[in-house]
């Protein structure tokens, strides 16, 4: 990471002491899901949209097995959900949060 003069100022709001003790189990179990690269790819590209495992396997340039390894590990977490819409499966983010999370993460590192 680089300092720069002209830093990014964040601002962070204020919250309570009880509510970051609530959401602290919950938010490291979402970091540790999101932990491996290949996952942030994944959500990176599901943020765009729903795509099938077709879809995703040419984006992600991984191999199907592989992929779905991912996506069921993925899916049982929470992190994604799965909806059949005639012969495809289309995944996409499970939780509108998430979306926000990785379009802030891709804010500060892919620029």
């Amino acid at each position: 990471m680089s300092n720069t003069k002209e830093a990014t100022k964040i601002q962070v709001t204020k919250i309570s002491v009880s509510k970051m003790e609530k959401s602290c189990q919950e938010v490291s179990d979402l970091l540790r899901a999101l932990s491996h690269p290949q996952r942030l790819m994944i959500m990176g590209h599901l943020t765009q949209g729903p795509k099938t495992v077709s879809e995703l396997v040419e984006l992600c340039e991984v191999s199907q097995s592989q992929l779905s390894q991912f996506l069921g590990r993925m899916k049982a977490e929470g992190l994604v959900k799965s909806e059949r819409q005639g012969k495809y499966q289309y995944y996409a983010v499970a939780d509108e949060r998430l979306i926000q999370l990785i379009a802030v993460i891709q804010n500060i590192f892919c620029r």
